[in-house]
């Protein structure tokens, strides 16, 4: 019952003797502001990385929704060559619009992503949409041929996708890195802060 609160008393009593301790105008004020200055540093570049890590998550929520898209494109490319048809053509066609309306999303994602963390490169150039008169042959001249070359670039956009999204992943896992670096730094910080109180 005696050691009831004892821990928050603690706290309390380091926190005043912190305060008349910086008060002073010796070293140990010197090194105690030093110290806070450390923490308050870590703490502003944990809260950097965690925006970073959000914005990398919402870009690689895109990404990976974007890939969804072109798999059932390819889909239904398959079952195109395979002779589906308009009604084939037509729900291919309609994914690739999906895909790429995703693809912009995923633009804007990753334009924030790099502004929240500038040294990591990001490929942002991708293009889903079939030009105009692939599109056009590909409903009114259904042939292999034709069905063939848009397989082809839905081939080449998954591929681009899915380095896109390996490199989001790669960047949220350095950023992962540096927030558990961060993490343990500033625990170490805060250790010696409170030594430095206790002894002096």
């Amino acid at each position: 019952e005696e050691l009831q609160g004892c821990e928050e008393r603690y706290e309390q009593l380091l926190k005043e003797k912190l305060e008349i301790l910086k008060s002073a105008t010796d070293s140990v004020a010197a090194e105690i502001l030093q110290l806070e200055e450390s923490i308050l540093h870590i703490n502003n570049q944990k809260r950097e990385i965690e925006e970073a890590v959000s914005a990398g998550d919402q870009a690689l929520k895109v990404a990976k929704d974007v890939q969804s898209s072109l798999k059932s494109a390819d889909g239904w490319s398959t079952f195109d060559m395979l002779g589906g048809g308009w009604i084939a053509s037509m729900a291919k066609h309609e994914h690739l619009d999906e895909a790429q309306h995703k693809v912009e999303l995923l633009q804007i994602k990753l334009r924030k992503f790099r502004t929240e963390l500038a040294d990591v490169k990001i490929s942002a150039d991708m293009k889903v949409s079939i030009d105009g008169f692939t599109r056009f042959a590909d409903f009114f001249f259904d042939g292999l041929f034709m069905d063939w070359m848009v397989a082809d670039q839905i081939s080449q956009s998954q591929k681009q996708v899915a380095l896109t999204t390996l490199q989001i992943e790669e960047a949220i896992e350095r950023l992962e890195k540096l927030q558990a670096k961060a993490e343990k730094d500033k625990e170490h910080l805060q250790k010696q802060l409170e030594e430095l109180v206790v002894r002096s």
